[in-house]
């Protein structure tokens, strides 16, 4: 009778096993597979490009309809912030948040390519909505928008559409799924319109309860950038409180 030999396989050193490359690997791959994502890229972009139409008039300068068309686009901005949602959200609706888990050694890692990953695409996919209404206007309108005003406007855009994505997404790692952090990202500014003018508090106690509003004041042509302190500050604490949960559980 001949031994049998059974080789032994060595597993990687703790501090060798997969990181943050694999980590950002796998999200940047796993977003491109939710086609959900890229039908509300293309959802913003056409509702973009529509208001762009319908708020211009022959008689205002180009600054004026880009303007009056960002001035609204908190309104949709939840089409955009839903790929953070999308990011935990589609995950533990199909279990691969295992899988997910098991990529990498550290959750702290699964949760920064995630953010890195839904923050990129979601500035990517506003400034592509941000060029083709500038477009409209320029091309099709006749009345293209100054370089400064369209920069000051498209940079306080781009800032907002950020935060409330990062929103999205630790909102979603927080109650490990999608319905809710949507509903929140749709009702929560709306609450703050309604405080807005129910309200007798001093201005400054005004503009920490109401992030989503302060932040809004980005979207100008002189943006006043300080008030989007409240919105920087909840993103970064809902963002730490996911980052404790997830080291806390299972996945």
């Amino acid at each position: 009778m001949t031994a049998q030999t059974i080789d032994r396989v060595e597993l990687p050193p703790a501090d060798r096993a997969p990181g943050f490359g694999r980590a950002l690997a796998y999200e940047l791959a796993a977003f491109r597979t939710v086609r959900a994502n890229w039908a509300l890229m293309a959802a913003a972009l056409v509702i973009q490009v529509l208001l762009t139409a319908f708020a211009h008039d022959s008689r205002d300068h180009g600054d004026i309809t880009f303007e009056k068309t960002l001035s609204v686009a908190w309104v949709f901005s939840a089409l955009i912030a839903a790929l953070g949602v999308n990011a935990f959200g589609t995950e533990y609706r199909y279990r691969t948040i295992i899988t997910t888990a098991l990529t990498v050694r550290s959750r702290a890692h699964v949760l920064l390519a995630k953010a890195i990953t839904v923050v990129v695409a979601a500035v990517v996919a506003q400034a592509v909505a941000l060029a083709a209404s500038w477009l409209v206007l320029a091309v099709l309108l006749g009345a293209a928008p100054t370089v400064p005003t369209s920069l000051a406007l498209g940079t306080g855009m781009l800032c907002y559409i950020a935060l409330v994505t990062l929103i999205g997404l630790a909102l979603a790692g927080l109650v490990r799924g999608s319905v809710l952090p949507i509903g929140l990202l749709v009702v929560w500014p709306e609450v703050e319109m309604f405080l807005i003018n129910r309200l007798d508090l001093p201005r400054p106690l005004l503009t920490a309860l109401e992030p989503f509003y302060s932040a809004r004041s980005l979207i100008a042509p002189d943006p006043d950038w300080p008030m989007v302190l409240p919105m920087l500050v909840l993103a970064a604490v809902l963002l730490g409180a996911t980052a404790l949960v997830l080291s806390r559980r299972d996945a």
